[in-house]
């Protein structure tokens, strides 16, 4: 796995951006900012990463999108006939929405308050 400064990076949790890398220990440390923190961590922590925040989006997580002057939250559980998230990573990818944030589905899972009927 070969992580570079700069890049983006999605661990079971979150989404963040790595602003350095320290060899120590004989083991990887990767120092990453989440929002307003800055954490460490292993090689094993991360799970995918890449220079595209768009490549780190999966399915069910809560994207902030605008589309002229209209921002919207979207997510879906699963790929929809109406809409997916292929068909919204091209949208992003051609400029036709801008991507604003992402809220992991993990996030949004331990933080959500559920509705029972």
């Amino acid at each position: 796995m070969d992580i570079k400064v700069g890049e983006y990076v999605r661990t079971k949790t979150k989404i963040g951006q790595i602003i350095s890398i320290k060899n120590g220990n004989k083991r990887w440390k990767y120092i990453v900012k989440f929002k307003n923190r800055i954490t460490h961590l292993d090689r094993y922590s991360i799970i995918k990463h890449s220079f595209n925040i768009i490549d780190l989006i999966e399915v069910g997580d809560i994207l902030e999108l605008k589309e002229g002057n209209s921002i919207c939250y979207l997510g879906l559980r699963k790929n929809q006939i109406t809409v997916n998230y292929p068909d919204l990573i091209e949208s992003i990818k051609n400029k036709d929405c801008e991507l604003l944030s992402i809220l992991t589905h993990e996030q949004y899972e331990q933080n959500c308050y559920k509705i029972e009927n």
